[in-house]
């Protein structure tokens, strides 16, 4: 028997892709130096801060912060978006010369599940543009089962993406999610504060860089190891 026959719920379920689904071993961050030296001459030391959870415009306005490269408004943006469109090329180059590029403990087998059961439905929520987040789970063939997602491209603050993502799975799977019918399934306090500023689940794998005890002092509804424990975690989804 199936969950969704058990408890007849809908779940729009949203994951995160870097340190949640994959490790890309340091690509995005390659990709993102190369490019900043590229076009500003920025040093590499400006791009060793923390990245989990953030969206690249996020990342690139800091760094420009750090750099003391002084642009503000529709000048900041549209400088954002060169150098987000050299980075793209060069993560082309930095993915297939990643030596531990890998996928998380449990993460196929519940993809493959989640993509049977009635009940769920699936999308991308990252920080990642989204022509970024589509090549980094391309390696696995993973963009098979997300249609839909809110990305980092969509809006610089994370907060924002839920009701991105809601909107996107209205229009594709012509079904409304309720924020407690929505579950983001991530690995950083980041992603926490987003569930929680929107009312959804926040279901936490501490995959990534962030420690235990920091996840667990933001208090996410359900924090596991990773998600090899398949049982589990389709009951705290489905829960």
């Amino acid at each position: 028997m199936s969950l969704s026959e058990s408890a007849p719920v809908k779940r729009l379920i949203l994951f995160d892709i870097d340190e949640t689904m994959i490790s890309s071993d340091g690509a995005g961050r390659r990709a993102l130096q190369r490019a900043l030296a590229q076009r500003h001459n920025i040093p590499e030391e400006f791009t060793h801060l923390p990245m989990s959870g953030k969206t690249d415009p996020q990342i690139l306005s800091e760094i420009f912060a750090a750099a003391s490269v002084t642009l503000e408004g529709e000048a900041l943006q549209k400088e954002i978006q060169h150098v987000i469109e050299i980075y793209l090329e060069f993560l082309d180059e930095e993915i297939p010369a990643s030596k531990y590029y890998i996928i998380h403990t449990g993460v196929p087998a519940l993809l493959d599940r989640l993509s049977v059961e009635p009940g769920a439905y699936l999308g991308l929520l990252t920080g990642n543009v989204e022509a970024g987040a589509r090549k980094k789970l391309k390696r696995f063939d993973l963009n098979r089962y997300f249609d839909i997602g809110a990305y980092g491209s969509d809006s610089a603050s994370r907060l924002d993406l839920p009701a991105v993502a809601v909107k996107r799975a209205l229009d594709h799977f012509n079904e409304q999610f309720a924020p407690e019918e929505v579950v983001i399934i991530g690995d950083s306090v980041n992603d926490i504060a987003c569930a929680h500023h929107y009312g959804a689940t926040a279901l936490i794998a501490n995959t990534g860089k962030t420690t235990w005890e920091e996840l667990v002092a933001h208090k996410p509804k359900y924090l596991f190891k990773d998600l090899g424990n398949l049982d589990e975690v389709m009951t705290a989804i489905f829960n």
